[in-house]
């Protein structure tokens, strides 16, 4: 091989190579340097960033309605409540009066009395119940009376009822309170007039 043609194979820009001009690197060639972090990921995009803190504004804001929706019973359903043992105990006296009507003879009016001012008792406060948490209203038992009971036991839940209406009166406002006022003040004249 003559040395001539050992300068031309070794002479490198004169197969378009030019000292003082960088290779050209290939368009499919491999860039990534070999000691690049392989968790190395492009930044997100404006629209994922935005997309993402939407995402969290709308789960915050369903964490704070359940949350809103779990501090317990409603205002409405507390005053149900205070109303429902004034509901049960005249379902509950109703009962008594109209099992000793007919067996105290010399009281049969005024025990019937008693039983259709108990039982009127027990409808508005029934109705009171429902419009404010009709659920409550089942709670409301209407079994009879006790068959033991007698006019003095009558006597003193009577006394017993007008004290547990008024009380709850005290606490209630509006139409509430002028119902278990009235109903307390029915309750002590029939325990103190009719049944004396």
């Amino acid at each position: 091989m003559s040395c001539s043609r050992v300068v031309q194979a070794a002479a490198p820009w004169q197969q378009g190579f030019h000292p003082s001009r960088p290779p050209k690197l290939a368009e499919s060639a491999d860039v990534t340097s070999p000691h690049a972090s392989p968790d190395a990921r492009p930044a997100p995009s404006r629209r994922t960033v935005l997309r993402a803190g939407a995402g969290l504004t709308v789960a915050a804001a369903t964490v704070g309605a359940v949350s809103a929706c779990s501090t317990g019973p409603s205002q409405r359903e507390q005053d149900a409540r205070a109303l429902l043992p004034l509901a049960q105990t005249a379902a509950r006296q109703q009962k008594q009066a109209e099992y000793l009507a007919p067996r105290q003879t010399d009281y049969t009016s005024v025990l019937k009395q008693v039983a259709a001012e108990r039982g009127d008792h027990l409808t508005a406060l029934t109705d009171e119940i429902n419009r404010l948490h009709a659920p409550v209203a089942q709670e409301i038992t209407t079994s009879p009376g006790e068959s033991t009971t007698t006019l003095e036991k009558l006597r003193t839940d009577l006394q017993s009822a007008a004290k547990e209406a008024g009380d709850v009166a005290t606490d209630a406002d509006g139409y509430r309170a002028g119902l278990t006022g009235s109903i307390a003040a029915s309750c002590a004249a029939l325990r103190e007039v009719a049944l004396a």
